[in-house]
């Protein structure tokens, strides 16, 4: 039930007014490209967009992978 209720309300967050506006943005900035070049070239935007998830995971998984660790220990 807790991981539904979290990616629900990941979702809800996602979608919400404030958020929404900025995924050109965030598009734009992963590939480096235009909005317009990002539609004619969407492969190479399904390409660099999980290497960024990836990037941004590799730098904030340790940490709670230590945080988890030290709780258990």
């Amino acid at each position: 039930m807790s991981l539904t209720l979290a990616f629900g309300a990941g979702l809800a967050s996602f979608l919400s007014p404030c958020v929404l506006p900025l995924i050109p943005s965030y598009i734009t900035f992963i590939t480096g490209m235009t909005l317009d070049d990002v539609q004619r070239a969407r492969r190479v935007a399904l390409i660099h967009s999980p290497l960024f998830v990836l990037g941004f995971s590799a730098h904030f998984l340790p940490r709670r992978i230590a945080t988890l660790l030290g709780r258990f220990l």
